[in-house]
């Protein structure tokens, strides 16, 4: 059974469906698909967070998210 993972942001209980990284050499903030397992280097956030992120000045972000497909009627 697959546990919830909630939101990295402190006060936010919302389930997290993304996880962002940081690549300092290249600054680039690299926002990525929920990976399986938490990782202390990574943070996970939900999709009000990611879609608020802003970079640090200078950075860009890069967002290697795989769209779900829709289905079309």
């Amino acid at each position: 059974m697959r546990s919830v993972r909630i939101c990295a942001k402190m006060r936010c209980t919302d389930e997290a469906v993304a996880t962002v990284g940081l690549s300092y050499e290249r600054r680039v903030v690299v926002i990525g698909d929920l990976v399986p397992e938490p990782n202390p280097n990574l943070v996970d956030l939900c999709s009000q967070h990611v879609e608020r992120l802003r970079p640090p000045v200078g950075w860009r972000v890069l967002d290697e998210r795989v769209p779900v497909p829709t289905a079309h009627p």
